[in-house]
């Protein structure tokens, strides 16, 4: 709750006109509809919920920059996806949905929900480095991994995104991670259009082209010391425990000029 009220305050005071930023992937590069894939021949294991059975759902997908509005800037790209016609009861959000909010880098800049309210905190302030440069509580790990995980793309469509932080998988003892693999047979090689709106001119471009796919898979917790469900910034090593295709997600050309899109 605590965090919530200081999310709000932080996007009131930096209200420009009828323009509300979010704190977090603030920019939409662009909305597409897409189809999510369940594959048939996935471990026993992995077969629970929405990946119990081969089936494909509707999917909305929404691409965005982090903080940026110049796509043409370093930053850390976000990928929202929304399937409908999902059964079952969900334990949170609305029946006939599930969603995965993944970014472009494996891990978060800060360790627990404690950590990223102090974060929340200090933006509020204004003092965005005074998080990461506090002399009595310093959080120079945090500085690292935003310095790393910040980069330049060329398209949304070729970047791989991680869920960051584990999840249950289904009603035993489970825990995973998530990502999305690029595997489309087209990639941009040079910027389209270049200048703050590259990443959607580039996405229009490629799917001109052909459609785009991403393989979207699964990471099991091997070990709770080294792979911990209590530090979001720990990388789950993928040489001992290798991500598992359970799905395909393929985007399709489309209309963008849509006021949804």
């Amino acid at each position: 709750a605590e965090m919530n009220q200081c999310i709000a305050a932080i996007a009131r005071m930096e209200r420009e006109g009828d323009w509300t930023p979010r704190l977090n992937q603030a920019k939409t590069v662009a909305c597409v509809d897409a189809e999510f894939a369940v594959h048939a021949d996935i471990p026993e294991e992995l077969k629970h919920g929405l990946f119990a059975q081969p089936a494909t759902y509707p999917a909305r997908l929404r691409f965005a920059n982090g903080i940026n509005r110049d796509d043409a800037e370093k930053d850390i790209r976000g990928l929202s996806i929304r399937l409908s016609q999902v059964e079952g009861e969900p334990l949170w959000g609305e029946p006939g949905y599930q969603d995965f909010l993944l970014n472009s880098y494996p891990a978060l800049f800060v360790a627990t929900p404690e950590d990223f309210l102090a974060f929340i905190k200090t933006r509020q302030t204004g003092k965005k480095l005074g998080f990461f440069l506090n002399p009595l509580d310093p959080h120079l790990k945090s500085l690292w991994i935003v310095f790393k995980s910040r980069k330049k793309h060329l398209s949304p469509l070729d970047i791989r995104y991680w869920s960051t932080v584990p999840f249950r998988l289904g009603a035993g003892g489970l825990v995973v991670k998530y990502s999305v693999i690029p595997c489309s047979d087209y990639s941009t090689g040079q910027a389209v259009e270049p200048g703050p709106n590259q990443l959607r001119a580039a996405l229009k471009a490629h799917l001109r082209q052909a459609p785009a796919r991403f393989q979207f898979a699964v990471q099991k917790q091997l070990d709770p010391q080294t792979m911990p469900i209590d530090d979001a910034s720990v990388i789950w090593d993928e040489s001992a425990s290798p991500f598992q295709t359970v799905a395909t997600i393929t985007i399709r050309d489309q209309d963008l000029a849509h006021p949804d899109a």
